[in-house]
């Protein structure tokens, strides 16, 4: 159950739980002040940066740990802590490469501006049209599992490229 934000008393021992292991914080008074010891002797200001020590990112320590013994509901701690994970994407997807500027204040009648995101510029096509591609070339396509993929211009072969 996450903690009430007040005051711990020295000696307070807390609980937090990632990736189905446990792990245990004690308040400690030193030199600089209120620290928050791990078990494994690492000493830190806030009840957040000890969690991120464990979690190798960004957590609410107030809801990381836990009074010891205090139980909340069952598997609350694990999913608070856990992050989640990213959706699986194919090999090659990317995100969308070319999108309809927001802002078409100043386009020409009769065009729309559009942005390519893989070279940095905008451009304009026919209202009613949707490009696909840039004028450089870049082209967003889905997959067979409606991912977007962006491919890259291919080379014309007659050209070389240095090295």
């Amino acid at each position: 159950m996450p903690l009430d934000k007040q005051e711990l008393a020295m000696g307070t021992r807390l609980t937090g739980r990632y990736k189905k292991q446990d792990y245990t914080c004690e308040v400690v008074q030193t030199e600089e002040g209120i620290r928050y010891r791990l078990e494994d002797g690492r000493e830190f200001k806030s009840l957040s940066a000890a969690g991120m020590a464990i979690t190798g990112g960004a957590v609410n320590g107030w809801r990381f740990w836990s009074l010891t013994g205090a139980a909340g509901p069952p598997g609350a701690q694990e999913a608070e802590s856990t992050p989640p994970e990213a959706p699986a994407t194919p090999t090659g997807a990317k995100h969308k490469v070319i999108k309809r500027t927001p802002n078409q204040k100043g386009v020409p009648e009769g065009q729309v501006k559009w942005f390519c995101s893989a070279c940095m510029s905008g451009f304009l096509a026919n209202a009613g049209e949707t490009p696909e591609s840039c004028p450089q070339g870049h082209r967003t396509e889905t997959d067979g599992n409606g991912q977007v993929v962006t491919t890259e211009p291919q080379a014309a072969p007659e050209e070389t490229i240095p090295f």
